[in-house]
């Protein structure tokens, strides 16, 4: 059997096909995302950072709150570009005082299904007779919350850092500790230094 030139053309036409891939980022600031050659469709998954839990020697530190979260599936194709920032790391605090509020990570752009704007929101520092609370996502087809920090209300006993919004998120950190990447928040301290909210995470998913 013999084919056409066009009919060999139309096979390997056929044939091809685009392997998916998922690029994910840890770190990244005003950094840009290639659509790969082939991409018709992303899945977004934007994570914001924890925040740190407070340091209070009289009354014992409350943790910090977990990163929220945002998910977006649209069309791409070749040749789009997307702009992100991935939230840092957020160091636990050393003398008294409320904790400091996690980093937001962010994505933005113009692909071929429309504007892309997300924010994970970040987790809140822990504070003086309460928990952080945990940062929202907004902009995506789904925006979860992460998890309040919790304080014990005893002297001398420190709350738990929050977990980042779930599926995926970090644990929050126990007294002192830091939270678990990504998103988890800081546990609050009595002595010492008090727990550091984790970083956020950025994903692409490409079919």
């Amino acid at each position: 059997m013999s084919f056409g030139v066009s009919q060999l053309i139309g096979f390997a036409v056929a044939g091809s096909s685009f392997i998916p891939v998922t690029n994910t980022y840890t770190t990244g600031t005003a950094a840009t995302e290639n659509v790969p050659a082939g991409a018709t469709q992303v899945v977004i998954t934007c994570r914001a950072g924890g925040g740190s839990g407070s340091r209070l020697s009289a009354g014992g530190g409350s943790g910090g709150g977990g990163g929220g979260l945002s998910i977006k599936t649209i069309a791409v194709t070749t040749g789009n570009t997307m702009t992100y920032t991935v939230g840092g790391v957020v160091a636990g605090r050393g003398t008294n005082g409320v904790g400091t509020n996690g980093s937001d990570s962010t994505v933005t752009g113009t692909v071929a299904g429309g504007s892309v704007s997300m924010t994970g929101g970040p987790g809140f520092g822990g504070g003086v007779s309460t928990g952080g609370a945990g940062g929202t996502g907004t902009g995506g087809d789904t925006n979860t919350s992460g998890t309040a920090g919790t304080d014990t209300g005893g002297v001398g006993v420190d709350g738990a850092g929050g977990a980042g919004a779930a599926p995926g998120g970090g644990a929050g950190g126990a007294a002192s500790t830091a939270g678990t990447a990504p998103g988890g928040g800081g546990g609050g301290s009595t002595a010492g230094t008090s727990g550091g909210g984790a970083r956020g995470e950025i994903s692409f998913a490409y079919t």
